[in-house]
């Protein structure tokens, strides 16, 4: 079925990039992010909630099952509690099954929104773990962990291979 839709794209001459080894949402991201750095605006278009980390100024996500355009930090927070620059780390504590994130025992949407609010980070969240209430030592580990995750799903949006390709795309708008 893939395939198809390939064909399709190409036969209406329509650019098509995909990089081995990365989810759609990955190149999305990265191709969002340089696009912005450019100065261009962007609306992504999506049913995926990890994409409303990229919503700035220059950058609008639209939430299919929604219906409804993510513009502002005000909105996100409305979503998810929690403003764009949080949400990986949101993510990384309430855990994502559809990306294989395990997340933090114990640690649900408003525990997670809480201790955002309060430290800021999850960075700030483990320098703080001994001050954290309702995360026991036993979390410590699981803690960590989720900073390793925050830190793979970071440098996907940033490091992606394919770059040629991307800035070849971006150079035709």
């Amino acid at each position: 079925q893939i395939e198809r839709i390939r064909q399709l794209v190409d036969a209406f001459n329509i650019p098509r990039l995909e990089v081995d080894g990365y989810e759609a949402d990955d190149v999305l991201g990265s191709v969002a992010r340089q696009a912005v750095k450019r100065g261009l605006g962007v609306k992504i278009i999506t049913g995926d909630r990890d994409l409303l980390q990229l919503v700035n100024e220059r950058t609008t996500v639209y939430l299919a099952g929604d219906d409804q355009n993510y513009i502002t930090n005000e909105d996100v927070i409305k979503k998810l509690g929690v403003r764009p620059d949080q949400v990986v780390d949101y993510k990384a504590l309430v855990g994502d099954k559809s990306d294989n994130i395990p997340g933090v025992p114990g640690v649900g949407e408003k525990t997670a929104v809480a201790l955002l609010e309060k430290y800021g980070t999850l960075d700030n969240i483990y320098k703080n773990i001994d001050r954290v209430e309702n995360i026991t030592t036993r979390c410590d580990k699981k803690v960590a962990d989720a900073q390793n995750v925050l830190e793979q799903l970071t440098s996907t949006l940033d490091d992606l291979g394919g770059v040629n390709r991307v800035e070849d795309l971006l150079n035709e708008v």
